[in-house]
């Protein structure tokens, strides 16, 4: 009976210990696995946004520019440099001028500027020459700075906790496709008024404030170009704040014109210069606007609006 208690005791005993092995191991294996569930659902890290090139560089180097400025001659200079295009470095100067890194001799002016250009590396064509005076310094006039980088974001790595929901997008995707297909969309849908989906203008007369590219110009100016340049167009040597008989020197006289208001002509006590505007249109090339001339003398006006339009049929 004695061995009988102790045989029992023992077994009990085996018993209890490999419960609690297995317990052991059980949470053990639990653990590993909430530890594992967690680093999956973890979000991946997103991709460091990263510079891209957006135009090459070309023309004139740094170098190449101080070369033709150390010869001091400012008709030689002119030759050398004016109608040339270049690429340079831009850095903010006094405010109202550029320095350019590698060039001595002369600094950098902007007849244009990208919104929110400051500073960096720039192809432009060089427009003037001015030479150094007892108060300034030697200064290049550039047609338009903005900077050949851009900032582009990598797209963000897909998580592993959207896995799941991509899959279940996928699945209702395949059963979509197995669904009868839907007549497609209008084409053109993305386009704005009176543009189409390459930014071309193919008409003129609805094309919409805002479809541009917004520009600084001459003066202080703030106004917007609009479309397409077409080939050999007068349009492309003007800028945004020049007066309309700069314009007319440099494109000519217009196919068709005249004035219209704005909405801020209807409001009560405005006295501001911009309730009217004087449409400029040119055939085979597109419309200009400006604002800012009186009502009966629109000559004093300047340009705010460039619309390129190689099929401008020159009437409004």
């Amino acid at each position: 009976m004695k061995a009988l208690n102790l045989s029992l005791t023992g077994s009990l005993a085996l018993a209890l210990l490999a419960a609690g092995c297995s317990t052991l191991q059980s949470g053990q294996k639990s653990s590993a696995e909430s530890d594992a569930a967690k680093t999956a659902a973890a979000p991946a890290e997103p991709a460091a946004p990263k510079m891209v090139r957006r135009k090459p560089a070309s023309g004139l180097t740094s170098e190449q520019v101080s070369q033709a400025l150390a010869t001091k001659n400012a008709a030689k200079i002119r030759s050398a440099l004016v109608g040339k295009t270049v690429t340079v470095e831009l850095a903010k100067g006094d405010g109202k001028s550029w320095d350019a890194s590698g060039v001595d001799g002369a600094n950098f002016a902007c007849r244009a500027s990208e919104t929110g250009f400051d500073g960096g590396e720039v192809t432009a064509k060089v427009r003037s020459y001015k030479a150094a005076t007892k108060s300034q310094d030697a200064s290049l006039e550039l047609d338009n700075c903005s900077s050949n980088f851009a900032l582009e974001a990598a797209p963000a790595a897909q998580s592993a906790a959207a896995k799941p929901a991509a899959a279940a997008a996928a699945t209702t995707a395949t059963a979509a496709a197995a669904a009868p297909a839907a007549k497609p969309a209008a084409s053109g849908g993305a386009a704005k008024p009176g543009m189409d989906a390459q930014g071309n203008v193919i008409d003129s007369s609805k094309v919409e404030a805002g479809s541009g590219r917004a520009v600084k110009g001459i003066n202080g100016y703030e106004g917007e170009i609009t479309g397409n340049p077409a080939k050999n167009s007068k349009f492309t040597s003007l800028q945004i704040g020049m007066p309309m008989k700069q314009v007319t020197d440099i494109a000519g006289q217009p196919t068709d014109q005249g004035a219209y208001v704005t909405g801020k002509a209807w409001i009560p006590f405005y006295f501001g210069s911009d309730r009217h505007r004087f449409e400029m249109t040119y055939k085979g090339q597109g419309r200009l606007i400006f604002a800012g001339g009186g009502m009966g003398d629109y000559t004093s006006g300047n340009l705010i609006w460039i619309i390129h339009n190689p099929n401008e049929t020159g009437y409004r």
